[in-house]
């Protein structure tokens, strides 16, 4: 006897549920987002190089279908750019244009110090004072990288005590797009140094709600010179070209 085909009323095979395929589809498309969205931030794509989105979807082992959906979405986020007809490309990197990521940043982050030394309670202050604390030392770290994250955690920490949710939010993006540029500007002994002296006092500041004071303390703090910035962007794409990016 001939087997019968499996379907709707088959007793013998049941099919996939078509929510069930739908929640596949979705988680799919989030871990190839992430996947490509760490390269990005890493510069694994050349400043403005052409993504192959073949290769990428056969080095992922997807189909193309959440490869250009995370584009898409990297897009939006400001990790790539596209062309029409052409396809995607890697974001730049130049001084210009690394400099308007930390003006930005720079201006975020002063507004929110404002709003925390409204909002903010004292307990909350102390606690992000103390998350600090246990970095301070430079001997303990042993890592300019971990120094990296420690200070894109503060800004985050003090970003948040503001409670406003659209500064936060538009941190969060804005720390993904600069962390490349972060560790390389942490890479310096000198620069590290000075991060700690002047998170202290801005934290300083903080405790005495010295709007104003820690506010610019934070522009100074974080806003890159023009030489700075083009530095910065040198030593990146030293990085990028000779495969040490990552």
């Amino acid at each position: 006897m001939a087997r019968k085909r499996s379907g709707i009323g088959n007793g013998d095979e049941k099919s996939t549920p078509t929510h069930t395929r739908a929640v596949r589809a979705a988680d799919s498309v989030e871990r190839v987002y992430a996947r490509i969205k760490d390269f990005a931030i890493d510069y694994r794509f050349r400043p403005s190089e052409r993504i192959n989105e073949v290769e990428l979807a056969a080095e992922l082992a997807v189909s193309r279908t959440p490869v250009r959906a995370a584009l898409n979405r990297l897009e939006r986020d400001g990790f790539v750019a596209s062309v029409p007809n052409k396809g995607f490309y890697a974001r730049e990197l130049t001084p210009e244009a690394v400099r308007d990521l930390y003006e930005l940043r720079a201006a975020i982050e002063r507004g929110a110090f404002v709003l925390a030394c409204e909002r903010a309670t004292d307990a909350e202050i102390e606690a992000t004072a103390e998350a600090w604390t246990r970095h301070s030392s430079l001997e303990d770290e042993g890592s300019w990288a971990k120094i990296a994250v420690a200070d894109e955690s503060f800004h985050m920490a003090l970003t948040q005590l503001s409670k406003n949710a659209q500064m936060i939010a538009a941190l969060e993006g804005l720390c993904a797009r600069i962390r490349f540029f972060r560790r390389i500007d942490l890479e310096s002994a000198p620069r590290r140094e000075r991060t700690y002296r002047e998170h202290d006092a801005i934290i300083d500041a903080l405790r005495r709600r010295d709007a104003a004071g820690g506010a610019s303390l934070l522009e100074k703090h974080i806003t890159l010179s023009s030489a700075h910035a083009i530095e910065v962007a040198a030593r990146g794409l030293a990085r990028i070209f000779t495969g040490t990016a990552a």
